[in-house]
């Protein structure tokens, strides 16, 4: 059986649940499952462009809750033929996992040589990270927003080296991205992910317990010594 590690368990709110339900009985909002035939047939052909069926993508996206041991999101969103659309993570409540919605857009990932369902399902990986760690406050600029995003990078890292996933078209894809406000540059996300490969394998066969706060704590570490390289990155965006 493929490793896995040990997921915070958030609580849910009532309150939250009730907005969220408001929000996905709109038009614009499908369950992914629930398509009209009309719908289904357009996505799959959109899929078969790209190699994938609908289930290849809902696999991919179900082995990379069951890494953390989260149950499937709420909603699942090709944004592909969607304007701007993007591969993301989005809820209304950050303490429960019931309104959770995957986005991707499939051009986006073929753009960044994300070819195959299991290059696929390592980025709904990140994606899945973000869910898990929605509650986590980390240190850094802005709130620690790259911060953020770095750390699910290692945790995609971790997936990867624990299931003997092939992330090299992904760390290539990362490396020729720019950075942003919200995401650091490529070439740092891949020294992250690496890092989070062969430091799951190391902490595996010395028998630490992989649970989330110990990738933590392993992540902040490497994030320590990687410090002055984020905050030279980032004087392109923030002055501090």
């Amino acid at each position: 059986m493929a490793d896995s590690i040990i997921a915070f368990r958030n609580p849910s709110s009532l309150f939250a649940k009730i907005m969220s339900d408001k929000i996905f009985n709109h038009d614009w909002f499908r369950l992914f499952n629930h398509t009209s035939m009309d719908e289904f047939l357009k996505m799959n052909q959109r899929f078969k462009k790209f190699g994938l069926t609908p289930k290849d993508v809902e696999d991919a996206i179900k082995s990379a809750c069951d890494f953390f041991h989260i149950p499937m999101p709420r909603m699942i969103q090709d944004l592909t033929n969607v304007h701007n659309g993007q591969t993301m993570f989005v809820n209304f409540n950050p303490g429960s996992y019931e309104d959770d919605v995957l986005c991707f857009n499939m051009q986006q990932l073929v753009d960044m040589k994300v070819d195959s369902k299991e290059a696929f399902s390592l980025v709904m990986t990140h994606e899945c990270a973000h869910r898990v760690l929605q509650n986590t406050q980390f240190p850094g600029i802005n709130n620690g927003i790259w911060e953020h995003e770095l750390a699910a990078d290692f945790l995609m890292g971790c997936r990867a080296g624990l299931w003997g996933m092939d992330d090299s078209k992904i760390r290539v894809g990362l490396i020729l991205t720019n950075a942003s406000p919200t995401h650091p540059e490529g070439a740092l996300r891949a020294l992250f992910v690496r890092h989070g490969m062969y430091k799951a394998i190391e902490m595996r066969d010395n028998s630490i317990p992989l649970s989330i706060q110990n990738l933590l704590n392993e992540f902040m570490a490497y994030r320590q010594e990687n410090l002055e390289q984020i905050h030279h990155s980032q004087r392109k965006f923030y002055r501090f």
